[in-house]
């Protein structure tokens, strides 16, 4: 036992005193923020800009109504959209050819064809150098549908108001019941998911290469032969796969404190730089979800930790590595690919079966448990199966790592593999 705890204590600080470590813990929780706080807050954040907008109206009924509903102001108290309507004066194809070099020319931002029959199903064209801003062309478009359809009642003899309130659509306000009571969810049960999710995929490959580079490297300089006189080599294997571990719960202790400080402070910040995103409901998080997160982290840890080890045992170099390694992260790709499904059906038969598959469990069943609480007989299964799995690859990878760490040269084959997991 003292043999592993100094291999432990040197894998812990060994790399808690590296740059990346340091880098990586404090950049971890602000790019994970960012993540999820810029995209809310873009939102708010409006385009401060004029725009010029030609318009070539052949139906010579549209142009008025169009510039009244595009009225949006700008900070300033100025229009956003300036519309300018222009006329044929030879024939459309010259004016259009006008209008495209005005474009090109940054005398326009845009121009509108608007067809003659445009009530009768004609379709309006946008031309711009820059169709990517899907806000302003969503702004256009509901303009035009607006006018054309209160025409269309008006030729109709009906009035556009009165059809307006019996179409009115219905707001539909989406909450979550919890043990805790009902609380208003507008996707912050998916978001949490995601991040969660997120987290565990990254910090699992993330240890996984760093126990595999460190075997690589340690076999390849031969210094495993020296430390091997002193210590068995399921005690290095233990000892390297324990204080990594170790590594990992340090950098999750920083990021929790960072994200109690955020989940305390961050409404009052938003509140005041963001004063239209303070109405938001920020979801709460169960206490039960942050300990879930915390077993199957250290499930998923030595599940995939002892595989990575005794790959590394097996190669010579991360380029032979990289081989072996891409079945063992498929195995991590593949839960990713089924988040989507996972997230609409958490309670189907499909995604309980795979949440009980061991290489699929770390992820699927924590994405289960975040969006929607399984009964807690399949939460243990779960458990049960994934250390069952995880015991299995920790005798596996010993077998391997036990021969295959004074192994040099040719990679081994199968069969090899399975005469070093027969040794006594």
């Amino acid at each position: 036992m003292r043999n592993i705890l100094t291999v432990i204590k040197r894998e812990y600080i060994q790399i808690v005193r590296t740059k990346g470590f340091i880098i990586g813990t404090i950049l971890g929780p602000v790019l994970m923020a960012a993540f999820i706080v810029v995209p809310i807050l873009i939102q708010f954040v409006s385009v401060d800009k004029q725009e010029k907008i030609g318009v070539v109206d052949l139906s010579r009924e549209v142009f008025v109504e169009l510039d009244k509903k595009l009225d949006q102001e700008l900070k300033d108290g100025g229009r956003r959209y300036i519309l300018q309507e222009f006329t044929i004066k030879d024939n459309l194809d010259q004016l259009l050819e006008e209008l495209n070099k005005k474009v090109l020319d940054k005398e326009l931002t845009a121009y509108i064809h608007i067809p003659e029959n445009i009530s009768e199903g004609g379709v309006a064209e946008y031309v711009s150098e820059h169709v990517s801003d899907f806000d302003k062309q969503g702004n256009i478009g509901q303009a035009l549908s607006s006018i054309i359809i209160e025409k269309r009642l008006k030729g109709e003899g009906l009035d556009p108001e009165k059809i307006g309130q019996y179409m009115r659509p219905v707001r539909l306000d989406t909450k979550k019941v919890t043990t805790r009571g009902v609380e208003r969810d507008i996707g912050g049960t998916f978001m949490i998911s995601f991040v969660l999710v997120l987290i565990l995929y990254m910090t699992v490959i993330f240890y996984g290469q760093i126990i595999l580079r460190g075997v690589i490297e340690e076999k390849s300089s031969r210094v495993v032969e020296i430390v091997l006189s002193s210590l068995k080599p399921f005690q290095l294997m233990a000892g390297k796969i324990l204080g990594i571990a170790a590594v990992g719960f340090t950098q999750y202790a920083i990021w929790a404190l960072f994200g109690i400080a955020a989940s305390k402070y961050s409404g009052n910040v938003v509140s005041r730089f963001f004063p239209a995103a303070a109405d938001i409901p920020m979801p709460t998080i169960p206490a039960y979800l942050f300990v879930y997160f915390i077993i199957f982290f250290i499930l998923g840890y030595f599940l995939y930790g002892t595989m990575y080890a005794g790959i590394g045992s097996m190669v010579n170099n991360e380029k032979e590595a990289q081989q072996l390694v891409m079945p063992v992260t498929m195995f991590l790709i593949i839960p990713i690919m089924l988040m989507t499904f996972v997230i609409r059906s958490p309670d189907s038969s499909v995604s309980v079966i795979l949440s009980l598959i061991p290489f699929f469990a770390p992820i699927l069943m924590l994405l289960r448990i975040s969006v929607l609480l399984p009964p807690f007989s399949q939460i243990a299964a779960s458990i049960v199966f994934t250390i069952l799995t995880t015991i299995l690859m920790i005798w596996v990878s010993a077998k391997i790592y036990r021969v295959g760490i004074l192994m040099y040269g040719k990679r081994p084959g199968f069969a090899e593999i399975i005469k070093w997991m027969r040794y006594g």
